[in-house]
């Protein structure tokens, strides 16, 4: 065999919980509770279960966890992953949303299948691993964050071939044919309407499927990353090879980061800032505050532009998908209510609440500031591959970079007036360089930073900036982030109690089938 899917496959089929360094187990552990979470948080609102409630999938092992549904496993997979993308409340590793299929395609197949637990939680890290990967390969093309909808493709595919048993030749096949016809992921159905719930649905129900077809003998084309008419060449503008390596001795999962509130990964640190702000003075009117400004990397920036073109403040309506990439509503609804959570993510409080909103959103300025986006950059070059492809490219393909994004999103890497700020952070870089490499002994941290200035109207200034989100591995707070998201969110449904429960049963899972995992979190028999 050949092709870049080989190694992927063989890794896949190779790799057992006792290969698993236990930072990465913990890391999965709790990315299932917090993908739990998720669901439960967005299932509150009645006008999300009724798109997802009902649906005819036909009768299954596997369980649907806000209603109780058992559908088959690709079924119960595909709807868990919509409710859990319905007010963008997952998490994140590097690269991509991976937890989506990552989780509920293994929890989906491991209860059909009377996985133990241990089972289920090496295939939520090998999904992760894969996933990321392929996501890293793909950085630089027409499509980033959450529009990487392919990622679930082979996320779903590995999780279910380990899941399977399959033999690397079987798991390569699974990768090849979950990505035979790939999902591209538009604009126009992303940034507002809820199709977007759709996004890691269909490409997690594909994925499951591909690796079940694997199984019974169907065979894919090994070499699709690569030929010069696959994958590469239509995902990506300049391919990123070297970000499959690495597989078992840097694990991606250990870069783990929840979010804190359902808004936008790269939002995370700038809600975190304000409500440090809010610690030492909140604004309780509106006339108090002289002007709000946000100060976001070039991430950040992008999602607003585009956001604001499809959702966000303009649109009639206020949607939890509008809201989430919309910088200056998130800081607004933190303005109106103090805080962002599952809560405020209704939509029958944003329509309750969507005056005070607009009149908030425009006392709000969200401005770029290039530090900010070379403190990811660092992030990125700390970790060995991300420091490999970078050094791969030359100037020319940075030019030719810079013309496919102005010709495909209209973007410029280069904004008028940010040439003397990227000067002066350049010379900053040359005289302080940025620290060595990581390892794969521990959590990896991920730099998201924000920069929030409240000038109230009686002269003082109060400033935050929070470059590491509270919600990562690496951050010594991340156990009552999760414990904190998990008890709100799911205690309406599961009860003080039962959520309670759930979760202490969700992060010391070991010794337990799948089956009786989730009865547990259902708080019913298996």
């Amino acid at each position: 065999m050949s092709g870049a899917l080989v190694p992927l496959g063989a890794w896949v089929a190779k790799t057992r919980w006792a290969d698993i360094p236990p930072t990465a187990r913990r890391a999965a552990r709790i990315e299932i509770a917090d993908l739990v979470a998720a669901v439960f948080a967005s299932a509150r609102a009645p006008e999300i279960s009724a798109l997802l409630d009902n649906l005819a999938l036909g009768a299954g092992p596997s369980t649907v966890l806000p209603t109780g549904a058992r559908l088959p496993p690709a079924a119960a997979a595909f709807v868990n992953c919509a409710f859990a993308m319905a007010q963008d409340f997952d998490d994140i590793i590097w690269m991509g949303h991976t937890g989506h299929s990552a989780v509920f395609a293994s929890l989906a197949v491991a209860q059909a299948e009377g996985s133990t637990s241990q089972e289920l939680i090496t295939a939520c890290v090998i999904a992760n691993e894969i996933a990321g990967r392929l996501g890293a390969s793909s950085f630089l093309g027409p499509l980033n964050g959450q529009m990487w909808t392919f990622i679930h493709l082979v996320g779903a595919a590995a999780a279910t071939a380990s899941l399977l048993k399959l033999d690397a030749d079987r798991a390569a096949h699974a990768l090849a044919i979950a990505l035979a016809q790939p999902p591209f992921a538009l604009q126009p159905a992303f940034f507002g309407p809820t199709s977007k719930l759709l996004a890691a649905s269909v490409p997690t129900q594909i994925g499951v499927q591909a690796a079940y077809l694997a199984r019974a003998g169907m065979t894919g084309a090994l070499d699709i990353l690569e030929d010069r008419r696959g994958f590469w060449k239509v995902f990506t503008f300049q391919p990123l090879p070297e970000m499959l390596g690495g597989l078992g001795e840097l694990w991606a999962i250990q870069t783990l980061t929840l979010k804190t509130s359902p808004a936008c990964h790269y939002f995370q640190t700038a809600c975190e800032a304000i409500e440090r702000i809010f610690a030492q003075r909140r604004p309780t009117s509106i006339d108090q505050v002289r002007r709000v400004l946000v100060e976001t990397n070039k991430l950040g920036d992008e999602v607003v532009r585009f956001a604001r073109e499809y959702a966000g403040e303009a649109a009639p309506d206020l949607s939890p998908v509008g809201v989430s990439f919309d910088l200056g509503l998130g800081m607004a609804i933190e303005l109106v209510a103090g805080r962002m959570t599952g809560a405020e993510a209704e939509p029958a409080w944003l329509a309750a609440n969507a005056e005070a909103l607009r009149a908030w959103h425009g006392k709000i300025t969200v401005a770029h500031d290039p530090a900010l986006t070379m403190r990811i950059v660092d992030g990125a070059r700390a970790i060995p591959a991300g420091r490999a492809a970078i050094a791969s490219l030359g100037i020319g393909d940075w030019l030719k970079l810079a013309g496919r994004y102005r010709e495909h999103y209209g973007s410029s890497l280069l904004r008028s007036g940010d040439l003397g700020r990227w000067a002066s952070v350049a010379l900053d870089r040359w005289r302080h360089p940025a620290d060595g490499a990581a390892t794969g002994d521990g959590p990896l941290p991920l730099y998201f930073p924000n920069r929030v200035t409240i000038e109230f109207a009686d002269g003082q200034t109060l400033v935050e900036q929070v470059d590491l989100p509270s919600g990562s591995l690496a951050a010594p707070t991340i156990d009552g982030v999760l414990r904190a998201k998990f008890l709100r969110e799911c205690g309406p449904a599961l009860g003080e109690v039962g959520a309670a429960q759930a979760l202490a049963t969700l992060l010391d899972a070991e010794a337990t089938t799948v089956p009786a995992l989730v009865a547990t979190i259902m708080g019913r028999p298996a």
